[in-house]
């Protein structure tokens, strides 16, 4: 982290601490946009400018959820979002907003807000920002709430949390396990049901025709996105690990928005005249990266920024959800998704999609990221570390914090980080 990004979030905690809420979020929402304005329309260097577009774009949406927050809902990370698109309402998700505000350098007053109110230090961190938001003022009232029992335990505690502080309407979509036909008409009716809830407490009525578009766009979003895979398993990209969260962002609560779409168009068209990998020809160690990635942690992001012989290529979040989408049956193809998301049901399904893309992908070795608070992720480590390397991947498990930076171990997470870079490159 700068100098410039800690003075802008000394500021911030100023606001916050002097109770003046609403300058901090509107600063919040203004740096957001200019940010993402000075990235998108900057040139040179190697990278690609589908990657300083998605910055611009992500930036703008994130901003415009908290500079009218009485418009938007407060969606989880796996909450289908073509609905909300469709009718034109901005999402706000915890587990991106919590990342911005840690790199804005103001991460402490929320956290530390939220645990004076009685939140555990050992509830994600993702969403104890949110929380800490709310209770200081710098996250107004939304107008809904909506939210899934997929993957998160944290986000059944923080969503109703906060539901319950603003008294706002909620709705939370009871995910299956398995994906069964059975199961695909609960979760579609459920969907349906949203529907109905959203036009109710919005006040607005969803348009069929501009719903299939967005479903279709969603749909060509990612099938752009799978190409790009297949273009990047046999080439070379420089990018910062910044980059993938913002995947992560533009292929779950931005997907079907036509910025995502003409971001993945954008990317497969660069990524194509990259040069391809040559045989024999030395490269880099490839990184296949699981769960969240503390990108703004800069003793770990330097090392793969600078580093010479090592890329992070992919991340298992960004592209968890691979089934496809039909416009015309949008409901129930969202279901299937949900229903069939790697990150669902048992960890042996993550474990399976993980290598399946390590093949994919030509990695040399696996980070699987231990996010404090996520029990999922870490009691699943041991198991997914015996699979990947009986598998032949060399995984390091890596305990850390994806947004915390009171909760970060520099020292040993580098030693750690580059042991396991030292080990890829003398396998190859």
């Amino acid at each position: 982290m700068n100098d410039t990004v800690r003075k802008f979030g000394g500021k911030m905690t100023e606001l916050v601490r002097s109770e003046h809420p609403v300058a901090a979020r509107k600063t919040l929402a203004l740096v957001f946009r200019a940010y993402g304005d000075a990235v998108r329309f900057s040139s040179g260097g190697e990278l690609l400018p589908a990657r300083r577009y998605v910055m611009g774009f992500c930036n703008k949406k994130m901003a415009a959820s908290i500079a009218r927050p009485e418009r938007a809902a407060v969606v989880s990370l796996f909450t289908p979002c073509e609905i909300f698109e469709a009718l034109g309402i901005p999402v706000m998700v915890p587990e991106g907003l919590s990342c911005y505000m840690t790199a804005s350098g103001c991460d402490r007053v929320f956290l530390e807000k939220a645990e004076e109110c009685g939140v555990p230090e050992t509830l994600c961190s993702y969403h104890k920002m949110l929380i800490g938001m709310a209770e200081t003022g710098v996250l107004p009232k939304p107008r809904m709430i909506v939210n899934t029992t997929m993957v998160c335990d944290a986000n059944q505690l923080s969503f109703r949390y906060l539901a319950e502080y603003f008294d706002v309407p909620h709705l939370v979509l009871d995910v299956p396990d398995a994906c069964s036909a059975g199961n695909i008409r609960y979760l579609s009716d459920q969907l349906r049901s949203m529907k109905d809830f959203v036009e109710k407490h919005s006040g607005r009525a969803l348009d069929e025709g501009k719903f299939r578009r967005t479903m279709l766009r969603a749909s060509e979003t990612l099938e752009n996105y799978r190409r790009c895979l297949s273009l990047k398993s046999v080439r070379y990209e420089s990018i910062r690990m910044t980059y993938h969260m913002m995947d992560a962002l533009a292929l779950h609560p931005f997907l079907g928005t036509e910025e995502g779409l003409k971001y993945t168009e954008m990317l497969k068209k660069q990524l194509a005249r990259l040069p391809l990998l040559q045989p024999g020809e030395k490269r880099r160690s490839r990184i296949l990266w699981v769960h969240m990635m503390p990108y703004w942690q800069d003793s770990i992001s330097d090392m793969f920024r600078y580093h010479a012989d090592a890329e992070v290529v992919c991340c298992d979040v960004t592209f968890d959800n691979y089934s496809v989408l039909d416009p015309e049956q949008p409901y129930e193809s969202l279901a299937r998704q949900m229903l069939q998301n790697s990150l669902n049901g048992p960890s042996e399904r993550r474990i399976r999609r993980v290598l399946k893309l390590a093949q994919k992908m030509e990695i040399d070795g696996i980070v699987y990221f231990c996010h404090w608070g996520c029990k999922q992720t870490l009691g699943a480590s041991a198991m997914a570390k015996e699979a990947f390397e009986r598998a032949g991947f060399p995984t390091l498990v890596l305990d850390g914090d994806g947004c915390d930076t009171r909760n970060v171990q520099d020292g040993q997470m580098m030693t750690r980080m580059g042991a396991f870079l030292e080990q890829l490159e003398a396998l190859r």
